[in-house]
């Protein structure tokens, strides 16, 4: 099955700090799709540690960006196959921090083995441009999912290249920007974007994190083609 975006919801935790964060899932929710969670704690010295929500639903990080990063951290978790009960999706962190969340809903996506490469970056000094490193996924027919945090506002108008899509934008979460692109044939992606645009920003530092999922596809079997099966009979 070919990997189709549906929607998405993004929210931005501004009012003091908390080590526990929560989101409403967009009022349509599709059974059997998957949720990409992308976290954007402002403080670089907090990851996350669990998300649940209310249907029971399994997440797993998927990419999370390490050190060096600047006033800012990002993670992408996923949860594939879900249930159509989700309303809400909730998060735990190793301490206290404000920052942004968003929850993407994508059909298509393997209930298997879904997550493929993943790749990371930051910066620590202002720019215009930002962009976590180049991936290739293995897979034809991928999704391929960025998620970014900048330490400040002033990052306004932005852009998207490669290609992408936008599924997060600083409407949604303050400081934080989101691309996807859904690839017909294995090819290396960028999670790059841009401020400045309109010459309004004089740059900003970023955390960001960009992976690949698999769609529904039926895997290849070592030294064999997709879908072929050995049938034995009695003579």
């Amino acid at each position: 099955m070919a990997i189709t975006f549906i929607n998405s919801t993004a929210l931005a935790i501004t009012a003091g700090t908390a080590s526990t964060w929560s989101i409403l899932t967009h009022s349509s929710r599709m059974g059997g799709a998957a949720f990409i969670v992308g976290l954007g704690p402002a403080s670089s010295a907090v990851t996350v540690s669990t998300i649940t929500d209310n249907a029971g639903n399994v997440y797993r990080r998927g990419v999370a960006r390490a050190t060096p990063k600047p006033a800012a951290g990002a993670e992408l978790w996923y949860a594939p196959n879900i249930s159509s009960a989700s309303t809400r999706v909730s998060v735990t962190l190793s301490g206290n921090s404000s920052g942004s969340m968003a929850v993407g809903q994508w059909n298509g996506v393997s209930t298997g083995t879904a997550l493929d490469v993943t790749g990371s970056s930051a910066i620590t000094a202002n720019s215009t441009v930002h962009g976590a490193s180049e991936i290739t996924p293995v897979n034809a027919n991928s999704l391929v999912v960025m998620f970014s945090r900048a330490h400040a506002s002033t990052m306004s108008p932005t852009a998207l290249d490669g290609g992408q899509s936008a599924w997060v934008t600083t409407g949604g979460a303050v400081r934080t920007i989101g691309g996807y692109i859904i690839q017909t044939v294995a090819s290396t992606a960028t999670g790059q974007w841009r401020t400045n645009t309109a010459g309004t920003s004089g740059g900003v530092q970023h955390a960001e994190v960009i992976a690949a999922f698999n769609d529904t596809a039926t895997p290849v079997v070592a030294g064999g083609f997709p879908g072929l099966m050995l049938c034995y009979g009695v003579q």
